[in-house]
């Protein structure tokens, strides 16, 4: 019997579809923006006026703040990781490709200082949704420990780890005025040490000339 064909999408529906995307995004990009100048004293009135948007449109989208934040930070880490990812793919050992991109993050306060505090204002929540955050990191350690390129019993367990510890030295750019680069590079150290590299190794890497990173989000 021949395939049944595609039941096709009324134009309407399709129209409706895009501008309920493009609402969302918005309003997400709105969100962002309130954070940055509000942080935790940001209220759903607050985001709906900033979006030009009724209340009841953005309940619409998201059952309470909480899902809109959570929202948030998933978008706004889908935007930052492709970026730092790219930083990783101008090298071409599989090791100097991992190590860039956790550079980068520790880097976030300096580079995304928007994102970095709602990280720090927005704690609790980032919290309930580490498993997505976790999920890309988690993927490419278990991919190097499978080329043989790490040597890992427990891959996935290392790769948790490694993310706790590079989000507390972010948030403690933000929160420690002493903090220096330095600080954050040595978080990155005490990961690869997790990761069972070499002292040696692990110093080769991180005397890698870092590139120099511009703000792309300011206050």
């Amino acid at each position: 019997m021949p395939p049944k064909a595609k039941k096709a999408v009324a134009p309407e529906l399709g129209r409706k579809g895009a501008y309920v995307l493009r609402n969302r995004a918005a309003l997400l990009r709105s969100t962002q923006e309130v954070l940055a100048v509000k942080g935790k004293a940001a209220t759903i009135e607050d985001i709906a006026t900033h979006a030009q948007m009724a209340v009841s449109t953005v309940y619409k989208h998201f059952k309470d703040k909480d899902a809109l934040i959570s929202a948030t930070i998933l978008s706004a880490f889908a935007e930052w990781e492709p970026w730092a990812l790219s930083i990783g793919a101008k090298f071409t050992d599989p090791l100097e490709q991992l190590v860039m991109p956790m550079r980068v993050f520790v880097r976030l306060n300096q580079t995304h200082p928007n994102h970095a505090q709602t990280l720090v204002n927005y704690f609790e929540v980032i919290a309930r949704i580490v498993p997505q955050l976790q999920a890309n990191l988690i993927a490419h350690i278990k991919a190097l420990t499978k080329a043989k390129v790490l040597n890992i019993t427990y891959p996935e367990a290392a790769a948790k780890n490694l993310h706790a510890v590079f989000t507390f030295a972010v948030i403690n750019q933000v929160l420690n005025p002493k903090a220096t680069e330095s600080d954050a590079d040595e978080a990155v150290r005490v990961g690869l040490s997790m990761l069972g590299l070499s002292e040696a190794k692990t110093k080769k890497l991180m005397a890698i000339p870092f590139p120099k990173l511009k703000t792309v989000s300011k206050e």
